[in-house]
């Protein structure tokens, strides 16, 4: 007996050495946060954050994004033709997750194949509700092949088909709901890694691995619930409540102080925004004599000091082109103090505004900022800037940072605060300078911009640089620094990424495929 014992302690003993005692941290559940309740698991028509967040773990597009942001085969393989044009896509074997219902007998209680046509049919209902991110005839070729066929070549689109308006829809299922498609789980069908349990709403959504997904077996979570509105990250990391959560600055550094795990992105615009809805700052020449008076070398060495990289651009550090990171040292465009060419602009626009009075003045500009120390200290160093080099009055208001998010207030002039731009590429990036564009705090219109956007978005690197030198020039808004973001890891927890950008307009800000975990 003893000998039987020893022979079972040194095979422990030999798989804990080798495999954590059979433990290699998949299997695992999660708890992921959520910011707010979704509206609708409906990949065509949501576009609310919390929305795409699930969409993109209970669907799967042709394509899918890989750590690194690079768009890689996930339902499908493909080929390009050699002028760019036409996408040739061959599915891979995969089926739709069930669907079981008390009491009641439907087609889909056993999983059905995943075919060409829902792909078409989802494309076709993108374009109808205005969410395709690309112009392009789509075409079946069977049940497994798929042509995509674009006017213009877009190195972007294998990008572009990894989003949620591009995932595919079952035609007869979509019949089947009567208009309730994506509103409860009994009126959704995934294809994706994992697949609805649980809709506890105004609470969390409970989500299981989906035996019927082509790559179930490298999907290492057996189960990931994302908890609606939850709060203080820092304490529901210590207590275990999540394993991944947005961290202030400081408790960052307090977390890997105390041996946490935490992701840093640099996807996040500081900014003076200018009301260009309202006078004087209608003017573009107004708003480069604001631009070129101030002393910049003042203020990014007052950035530097606080912590945060200086802005050379209006695109962020993450932001892509091609694939490939947008900024590099030959489009840096940080801003330079030209006190004569100020005065001169500030003339020029001053006509423009009062072209009737002989000694015409601005009014006193009004500007507002964040209540905490750093912003305030910022806000003085640009009204210093005018005073002096334009003589200019200026007025200063402090709101907490949440009113910022609102836009002008107070009857601002000009305000200072933080955003962060929607879509992975620096030509989504920009989006929000046109005259429709989400997030257009400077409430900016310009049809030369708008039609700079359309070209870039099409294009490459030299549309997207034509792009911002075009806004430096009329500069709607005036780029700063670069704040950095956080997110923590529980510990004992690896393989969750987190992506800049919030994943894009309709991406997750998560992927966590390949997320393990130790208790």
């Amino acid at each position: 007996m003893k000998r039987v014992v020893a022979l079972l302690l040194s095979a422990c003993l030999l798989c804990g050495l080798l495999s954590g005692c059979g433990d290699d941290g998949s299997g695992k559940g999660f708890r992921l946060p959520l910011g707010a309740e979704p509206t609708q698991l409906d990949p065509q028509v949501a576009t609310d954050t919390a929305s795409v967040t699930l969409l993109s773990a209970l669907f799967e597009g042709l394509t899918r994004l890989d750590e690194s942001g690079k768009a890689v085969p996930a339902a499908a393989d493909w080929t390009v033709s050699a002028d760019g044009l036409t996408y040739t896509f061959t599915l891979r074997e995969s089926y739709w997750s069930t669907l079981k219902i008390r009491g009641e007998e439907t087609p889909w209680d056993a999983p059905t194949p995943v075919v060409a046509d829902d792909f078409v049919f989802g494309l076709e209902r993108a374009r109808k509700e205005g969410t395709l991110p690309f112009d392009a005839a789509v075409e079946a070729q069977g049940n497994k092949g798929l042509t995509i066929t674009l006017k213009k070549p877009n190195d972007e689109l294998p990008v572009l088909l990894s989003t949620t308006p591009c995932m595919p829809c079952d035609r007869e299922f979509f019949a089947y709901t009567a208009g309730r498609y994506g509103l409860e789980k009994v009126y959704l069908l995934c294809n994706g890694p994992f697949a609805l349990t649980a809709w506890n709403h105004d609470e969390s959504l409970l989500l299981h691995k989906n035996e019927s997904y082509h790559g179930t077996a490298n999907v290492l979570p057996e189960a990931v619930r994302f908890v609606i509105g939850a709060e203080d990250g820092l304490a529901q990391l210590q207590a275990g409540t999540l394993d991944v959560a947005a961290l202030t600055d400081k408790q960052a550094t307090a977390y890997v102080a105390a041996g946490g795990s935490v992701t840093e992105l640099q996807d996040t615009v500081r900014s003076l925004w200018f009301n260009t809805a309202a006078v004087p700052m209608t003017v573009p020449a107004i708003r480069q004599a604001l631009r070129d008076s101030i002393q910049w070398d003042t203020v990014y060495t007052h950035l530097q000091e606080a912590g945060e990289s200086p802005a050379v651009g209006y695109v962020p550090p993450a932001a892509t082109v091609g694939g490939e990171i947008y900024r590099r040292e030959d489009n840096r465009r940080p801003f330079k103090t030209d006190v004569a060419a100020a005065r001169r602009a500030l003339g020029v626009g001053l006509a423009a505004l009062y072209p009737e009075e002989v000694a015409p003045s601005l009014p006193t500009i009004k500007v507002v900022a964040a209540d905490d120390e750093a912003s305030a200290n910022l806000a003085r160093y640009i009204i210093q800037s005018w005073q002096k080099n334009l003589g200019l009055s200026v007025s200063l208001s402090t709101v907490p940072v949440d009113r910022l998010a609102k836009g002008f207030v107070g009857g601002a002039h000009a305000i200072i605060t933080a955003y962060t731009p929607t879509g992975l590429t620096g030509a989504e990036n920009l989006t929000m300078f046109t005259a429709d564009g989400a997030g257009n705090i400077s409430r900016y219109s310009d049809k030369a911009v708008d039609t700079a956007v359309v070209a870039a978005l099409r294009g490459g690197r030299q549309e997207l640089d034509a792009l911002e030198t075009l806004l430096w020039q009329q500069c709607p808004c005036l780029p700063l620094s670069y704040p950095k973001r956080y997110y923590g890891i529980a510990v004992g927890v690896e393989g969750i990424t987190v992506r800049p950008f919030g994943g894009g307009a309709y991406g997750s800000p998560f992927d966590f495929l390949q997320a393990k975990k130790w208790d």
